[in-house]
């Protein structure tokens, strides 16, 4: 799945949401793109890029819950709160979803081929991670919280640069 463009009420919503939360950064409707995302292991609560359009430009990366915009700024806490406030959705079908999700937005890489299996306490997966020092095969860990530990990874190849995008 991709980032589809919002609707105009959502964009309007967003773009006040943002500018509420962010005091360094004054975003105006018009000039503005916001993207969504449905997430499924937040019960469908949207992802949300929000960009200029300009050269250089960085977007910023929110969750936007029922009663608030949660910013996703390489923070690990901020994706616990959003596991607890959502609240998080582990199941067979959205658990490799959430680790490509857990890992880009934490800043430990791109996940690719995900294969899960269901264990007592969570999941486990393997799947192949990319940074920019190389690929690794990886297996990783994650409790029903969302709590992910990678418990082991051997590099398998050069390293590549980061999709420009997040997608699932």
């Amino acid at each position: 799945m991709a980032l589809k463009p919002a609707t105009a009420d959502e964009k309007l919503a967003l773009v006040r949401a943002v500018n509420h939360l962010e005091p360094a950064y004054k975003f105006a409707v018009d000039s503005t793109v916001v993207e969504v995302l449905p997430l499924a292991f937040y019960h469908g609560a949207p992802l949300v890029k929000v960009s200029r359009p300009l050269p250089g430009q960085t977007p910023l990366w929110y969750v936007r819950l029922e009663n608030e915009i949660v910013p996703l700024d390489g923070s690990i806490a901020n994706i616990h709160h959003l596991n607890a406030q959502a609240p998080l959705l582990l199941t067979p079908e959205t658990v490799a979803d959430y680790l490509k999700f857990r890992l880009w937005f934490a800043r430990e890489g791109a996940l690719e081929g995900v294969v899960a299996s269901e264990t007592p306490h969570g999941f486990q997966a393997r799947a192949r991670i990319s940074l920019a020092d190389g690929a690794y095969d990886a297996q990783l860990a994650v409790t029903l919280r969302g709590e992910t530990t990678i418990i082991s990874r051997e590099k398998t190849g050069a390293g590549k640069p980061a999709p420009a995008d997040f997608s699932l």
